[in-house]
């Protein structure tokens, strides 16, 4: 994905600076020096419009930024969310919950890193916290009923293990349906910012 949006970004600074020349050998065709002046200050003002509003989004961070920007604005991830509790916050690693995939992390394709503002990076981890917290109070649930599901004690290999899941009840199919379920439900950080990513490069 990384190089992906290393090659979107690259178009989108072919886009800028193609429009950017074009604009440019007409404001020089201009005679008058102080009209000249003027349209070349009024053209740079017109870059930094366009790149503000994200018609031109000719770096990563740029381009990522919109991106998310549209990507809340879809999903209607753009309401106030309240503050992720203190001691949650300070929590590192993957949510509660989520699994690693097949064992790995990330796509294999570099890691993608952007700096986004503030307030916008704030949003994105309230709606990670705040939209997953109903899936993550059912799988705790679940966790204190169950466990880890089949196969949990020989993995943790100790005799408590072994004992909750000798007097326990045992997770049935639809039980573990239930768990693939809401784990799908957890959103994280790196799922938006991927999804963003997603949307950068196909649109």
């Amino acid at each position: 994905m990384a190089s992906a949006v290393a090659l979107r970004v690259q178009q989108e600074r072919v886009r800028e600076t193609t429009w950017w020349a074009e604009e440019l050998d007409a404001v020089l065709l201009i005679e008058d020096p102080a009209e000249r002046r003027a349209a070349r200050a009024e053209l740079q003002s017109e870059l930094e419009r366009r790149r503000a509003s994200g018609k031109f989004r000719a770096s990563r961070d740029a381009l990522l930024r919109h991106a998310i920007e549209e990507l809340l604005s879809e999903r209607g991830w753009t309401k106030r969310y309240r503050p992720i509790p203190a001691g949650a916050a300070s929590i590192p690693g993957r949510p509660w919950g989520k699994p690693l995939e097949n064992g790995q992390t990330g796509d294999k394709q570099g890691r993608l890193s952007v700096n986004l503002p503030e307030k916008l990076w704030e949003q994105v981890r309230r709606i990670a916290y705040w939209e997953s917290a109903p899936a993550v109070a059912k799988l705790q649930k679940w966790h204190r009923r169950f466990g880890d599901g089949p196969g949990w004690a020989e993995r943790e290999g100790n005799v408590l293990a072994m004992m909750v899941v000798a007097l326990g009840p045992q997770p049935r199919a639809e039980d573990m349906q239930e768990r693939r379920e809401l784990r799908d439900k957890i959103i994280t950080t790196g799922d938006i910012l991927r999804d963003a990513a997603y949307r950068a490069v196909r649109t």
